[in-house]
Formats: C-alpha cells, structure tokens, sequence
C-alpha cells in the first residue's frame, strides 16, 4: 500500500525546493512569471499540508487553521493558466481584468468568515466529526453556503482553466509550428505542456472525489477508496516539482522572441506571425562588458545576477539567456573566470613573497579557498602551484 504521508511529504519537500529554486536561490531570475509559479506551488503545498494535518489528527492542535485552505484552492486554476500566458507572452505585469480571477478566491473567504471567527471548541468540535467521518466535511455546512457548493464548483472551475490553458497552448502551436521555433522556445513549450498535463492529474484528484463520495458514499471513510484521488492529485503536483529540479534552464522562458510574418498557408492574403530569439543583442552585450570592466563587479565574493541585471539595466532573464547562449556559461563560471584573470594579473605584479596565494584568491573575489582551487582546476586542469611553476620554467 502506497503510504500517502510518506508521498504527500516528499511532494510538499520537492515543492519547498522548487519555490527556493525559483526566488531563493543566489541566481534566481525571479521573473514576474517566476512569482506566480511559486505563488501556484505555495497554494498546493498550503493545501498538501492541511490535508496531511487533518489526516494525522495533528489539525487539532491548530484548530484555525482548519478550512483556510478551502478559499486558497480556488486560486490555483488561474494561477497556472496565468503562468502559461504570462510565459507565452512575456508579460511583465497584470491586466486589470485579470482582477477577476480573484472573484471565487473573495468569494469563498467570505462564505467561509462565520467559522472562522468561531469559537474554538466549535471548531475541535467539527474537526473530531471529521476525521471520524469523512462525509461530514461534504455534508456539514460550516459557511453562508452549503459545502456542497465548494465540492461542485472548485472541479468545474479548475476544469474550466484546464481548457484555457490548453486553447492557449494550441493556438501558440498552430501560430507557430515547433519545426520554425528555436530550441529555446521547444525546450518551454514542451515545460508548458508538461506543466499542463500534470494540472490535468491535480484536476482529476479533485474531480473523482464527488463521484467517489455519490457512488461510494458508504465506503467513502475508507482510507483506500479516500486514498485514490489524494495520490493522482500528488503525482500531478510531484511532476511539476521535480520536472523544474532536473530542467530548471526552462525556467529562462522565451528572452529575446521577436515574431516575424510568413504567408499563411491556411488563409489567403493573411499573415502567419512565427517566433524567433532575436539574435542580435549586440548592445546587452557591450552593457554587459562595460558594466564588469568598470565597476569590477566580480570582486564581490557574493554577486547574484539579480543585482547584475539592476547595476547593468538589463532584464534577469535577458542577462541569464545572453550569458548561457553567447558566452556559454554559466553565471558563477562567467563570474570566476574574470575573478581567475584577475588572479593571474595579480601574481605577475606582486611577489608571492608577500601575498599567499589564497590572500590574492580572497582579493580577487573569491569566497574561500576551496571555491578558489575548484574554479581553478576547472578552468587550467591543475592546481595554481603547478601553473605558477610553468610560468617559471624557461623555454
């Protein structure tokens, strides 16, 4: 038997990794569309750990927090179609209309503000009934509106969002045939669908719970019939997570995408619009070098991208793309091969006499010793001793 714990607690841990990947991490390009991803992960692992509270019992020593994650579910499905969109289309920000959205999120908050001003032992009261029987959560009224609204409308609006999604992605598709696009644009548009697809696994562990309770209502506190719909609506939540851990480069998104018109082959005298990375970022470039030649930036043992992009003006994911395309490196190996010239320039004007060898590391911009001889190995294959001693060997 699949132990939902063990699997709920694993997907909110690949969850937690995910958000620290996209805003936390050093070199995070916390793009706009980044936040509203971890807002959509931080929503699903809300709700992952009320569920696994109320299945342990444990909900009873945090009694209000029970049903705050009822509201929160509603923000899910447009979230994730938001994401798709935003990603598409590189929106920076939102449109006022999307303000809506928030109409069944406010909604539900409201219906739900008489429980949860509550007294206390109300609410332990309600809890015991519960985890005693899981029917009494569909059946018990605990807001303005039966919960049976709540149970009926959250699948009908994820299903809803799921075909937004979807529209959204064949319409960029039938624009935009994948043979045309770049490897760049494949690489999201196939995270995309990924992305969708496991939202379809999310939707469908919330859909199957109404017919489980219609048809199986007598089995329905049965942890094994209970147990189905909490383990495809994780191994939907668990894909997202862990396909961004092994292909986090997705998350650059489409920097750079201009669209050129083509002659429809569908349409008379109508155009078609294809994507394309736009090639010639000549003057991000000349910012780029500019910015280290005059500040020497990579002197800072702590430098993060986010605050390159500020220094430099140039977009977090714009800087990530041009230094993992055009210079291709990676951020921290870009850094450490201008903080190894530095190096070199230093030992051949100063006498190590003077000056060990990790004391012109530090200087150079360094964070330790060990990061030092790491990124040095890398680069030369030998140690800077065994480099310094061919400097010296005459010819």
């Amino acid at each position: 038997m699949i132990d939902l714990l063990d699997f709920s607690q694993a997907s909110i841990i690949c969850g937690l990794l995910t958000v620290y990947v996209l805003l936390i991490k050093k070199n995070a390009l916390r793009s706009f569309s980044d936040y509203i991803l971890a807002a959509f992960i931080l929503s699903q692992i809300w709700a992952a750990i009320l569920y696994l509270l109320i299945y342990t019992g444990k909900i009873v020593s945090v009694a209000f927090l029970y049903r705050t994650a009822a509201p929160i579910t509603f923000l899910i499905p447009p979230l994730g179609y938001l994401y798709v969109r935003t990603v598409l289309y590189n929106e920076q920000k939102f449109k006022r209309i999307d303000m809506l959205h928030l109409i069944p999120f406010v909604f539900f908050i409201i219906n739900y503000i008489p429980f949860y001003f509550s007294p206390n032992e109300y609410k332990l009261d309600i809890i015991t009934k519960t985890i005693q029987a899981r029917t009494f959560a569909i059946e018990k009224q605990l807001g303005i509106f039966p919960e049976t609204v709540f149970y009926i409308f959250r699948p009908i609006q994820s299903i809803i969002y799921l075909l937004f999604q979807w529209i959204l992605l064949f319409e960029y598709k039938k624009a935009n045939p994948i043979k045309m696009i770049q490897d760049q644009i494949k690489l999201v548009i196939q995270w995309l669908r990924v992305f969708t697809f496991a939202n379809a696994l999310i939707i469908l562990g919330y859909v199957i719970t109404i017919p489980i309770y219609l048809l199986l209502k007598e089995k329905f506190d049965s942890k094994v019939v209970h147990i189905i719909p909490e383990i495809i609506l994780g191994i939907g939540f668990f894909s997202i997570c862990c396909y961004l851990l092994i292909y986090p480069q997705a998350l650059n998104g489409l920097p750079f995408v201009k669209y050129k018109e083509t002659q429809s082959s569908l349409i008379e005298n109508e155009t078609d619009k294809i994507p394309f990375i736009y090639d010639d970022y000549s003057n991000e470039i000349k910012l780029i070098e500019n910015y280290f030649k005059q500040t020497k930036a990579y002197l800072q043992p702590n430098l993060s991208i986010s605050k390159v992009a500020v220094e430099a003006k140039i977009p977090n994911r714009d800087l990530s793309y041009i230094i993992n395309n055009y210079y291709e490196k990676r951020f921290n190996d870009y850094l450490n091969e201008m903080r190894l010239q530095h190096f070199l320039s230093k030992v051949n004007t100063q006498s190590l006499d003077n000056y060990t060898i990790e004391a012109i590391a530090l200087e150079s911009g360094f964070s330790s010793k060990t990061s030092f001889y790491r990124a040095f190995k890398r680069f030369y294959g030998c140690t800077p001793s065994e480099y310094l001693e061919t400097l010296k060997t005459p010819l």
